[in-house]
């Protein structure tokens, strides 16, 4: 069977040379239904090859108990792409940044206090091992040398970036040789530095860079004189925050770095080549610089949309940068110039989906989850809460004849603050504290719903737990005696709803008709910030910080009747809702409000 061999200054396979000109697309991040499409237009562009991360978090999401359907039909996945004539270069590391929640490491792993990442521990080797000795089972199959399209496969994401723990990295490679991968194994990174720290590794070592064409694949080639340089991940796009600017990076200047990488011999993988979706609360964030550049390291947290600014969108459309980019490995490939466009998918608008119903939070605890007592607040981890919300609630103290001041000292990372049932204000991670007092005179209920807005995917902030931490004061008091109730909202069906009632936070459902099949995009412009679900899936957050203005509905989920609900965090005036044929994913942003 072929297996892919790597010489000075070309790849051959199957007894004849190979082009590799590959981009990432994500199966988890798009319907099934639709990779059929967007793989065929990779082909169409003249691509040889896929590459693929394999999110751990979603394939274990408990551990011990794996899941490999629907969206993580990695099988399914890999069959399309050999079906197509695409080769796979699969990442199925541990850790795959992807701006994805804990970068794909697995929410339980923070529930051991004494847990290592990214590095040789025993008790972080012994879990890897379980996980590959599964997954590996799904995709050895789909190996060149057994038949497959998979003709390479990585070792771990960015590495020297994050450590120096070469014997982790051979424990890495050693355990997909135990588990059957017989394919050339690689190693990509995003500095020249970190390269030459996983260089003894001899492997493919390949580098990832945004568009410095003319340095960065001369200095590969220094480093490595016996293979051909490959970019790994030409970042051709850009992920965005909420609250910060949607607009995309300039097609030319990208267009013109690809092709500068191809004259200099570069094999060239875009990321991303085709855009997705952070279903449901599986965006990452990340602690940076703010956005005008200025002050303290901040907390950001990713948009829904992983649009990415890619050659194909989110929702499945040839871009211009996608034109761009074809025309020159046409030209340099030396085929005709095409001139012909792919027509955009077919989408739907859906006007005046009125939301009758409402159901509110605070009157539906006991249908959403059970609550824990603790003498202090317990973070989702300690609670077995994945994502989404932690509500926890106490008594202020009475017998004090003045007004006191509420102080949470760690939020991790947005608390809504009520007493006796009314929303008093927000406290957010990196952004000064607000002034709530309450008087005291008598006792008043209080309730803080936690809002776990993505774990980080990268340093610093890497590897933290999410809930209240420090302390939680009232006056110079600590408070104690908390009962702690998680709310993942993984199950709305025992929700009792009522009359669109004006309260909060609250669940406001509708139902409409619409074409089964056919995507269509959700305008959450005016409903402030919250979460959406379509027939019981979680489209994710929006957020009016802007500046995505719209939750991508894909056609799988679309059936003649519907179902919407909106989980809205504060009441707003709006009581229906419109779906919209494109996407609004620039829109406007407002930091302040963050």
């Amino acid at each position: 069977m072929p297996r892919l061999n790597i010489e000075k200054n070309r790849l051959t396979l199957d007894g004849g040379d190979f082009y590799l000109a590959a981009g990432d697309i994500q199966y988890f991040r798009i319907f099934p239904d639709e990779w059929e499409r967007r793989l065929s237009m990779m082909k169409d562009f003249g691509l040889t090859a896929v590459q693929t991360y394999c999110p751990w978090n979603l394939h274990e999401p408990r551990e011990g108990e794996f899941d490999f359907s629907g969206l993580l039909d990695l099988g399914r996945f890999l069959e399309l792409c050999d079906k197509l004539g695409l080769k796979v270069l699969l990442r199925p590391s541990p850790y795959i940044c992807g701006e994805w929640d804990f970068g794909g490491l697995p929410w339980w792993l923070l529930k051991d206090r004494h847990m290592r990442y990214r590095c040789a521990h025993p008790e972080f080797m012994a879990k890897v091992s379980a996980y590959y000795r599964r997954l590996c089972r799904e995709f050895a199959p789909y190996l060149s040398t057994n038949g497959g399209p998979i003709i390479a496969v990585c070792i771990e994401n960015e590495y020297g970036s994050f450590g120096s723990d070469l014997d982790y990295l051979r424990f890495l490679a050693d355990e997909l040789c135990k588990n059957g991968v017989d394919v050339p194994l690689y190693q990509t990174d995003c500095t020249y530095q970190g390269l030459c720290f996983t260089k003894p590794l001899g492997v493919w070592q390949a580098t990832n860079y945004r568009i410095e064409s003319e340095t960065a694949v001369p200095a590969l080639r220094a480093l490595q004189p016996d293979m051909p340089p490959f970019v790994g991940e030409y970042w051709s796009g850009r992920s965005v925050y909420w609250g910060e600017s949607g607009k995309g990076r300039e097609v030319a200047p990208i267009a013109a770095a690809y092709r500068k990488a191809l004259d200099l011999g570069a094999y060239v993988s875009f990321y991303m080549f085709a855009g997705g979706t952070n279903f449901g609360f599986m965006n990452g964030s990340r602690v940076t610089r703010p956005f005008d550049g200025r002050g303290e390291n901040i907390f950001r947290a990713i948009t829904t949309s992983y649009d990415c600014d890619a050659l194909i969108s989110e929702d499945g459309r040839a871009t211009e940068k996608y034109y761009a980019c074809r025309r020159e490995l046409d030209e340099y490939l030396g085929k005709p110039v095409r001139s012909y466009r792919i027509p955009d998918p077919e989408t739907q608008e859906i006007t005046g989906v009125e939301l009758t119903e409402s159901a509110s939070l605070f009157g539906n605890l006991d249908a959403l989850s059970a609550s824990v007592k603790a003498a202090e607040p317990l973070s989702f981890e300690e609670l077995d809460c994945p994502f989404g919300f932690v509500l926890y609630s106490t008594i202020l103290p009475g017998g004090c004849d003045r007004e006191l001041a509420l102080t949470l000292t760690d939020v991790r990372d947005r608390a809504m603050i009520f007493i006796d049932g009314e929303y008093k204000g927000v406290f957010r991670r990196d952004c000064p504290s607000p002034t709530i007092k309450c008087r005291a005179d008598l006792p008043h209920r209080l309730d803080i719903l936690v809002e776990n807005l993505g774990r980080t995917n990268t340093r610093p902030g890497f590897a933290e737990e999410k809930g209240l931490f420090g302390e939680v004061k009232y006056g110079i008091s600590r408070l104690y005696g908390f009962e702690c109730r998680p709310l993942p909202l993984c199950d709305l069906s025992q929700l009792c709803y009522s009359g669109a009632e004006n309260c909060e936070p609250r669940f406001l459902r509708g139902r409409f008709r619409a074409k089964a099949g056919v995507p269509t995009n959700l305008l959450t412009r005016g409903l402030g910030k919250g979460v959406a679900f379509v027939n019981g899936f979680n489209l994710g957050r929006f957020w009016e910080a802007g500046p995505q203005e719209t939750l991508y509905v894909p056609g799988g989920l679309i059936r003649d009747e519907n179902e919407i609900v909106i989980f809205e965090l504060q009441s707003h005036e709006k009581r229906s809702v419109d779906f919209v044929s494109k996407s609004i994913l620039d829109g406007r942003f407002e930091p302040e409000i963050i």
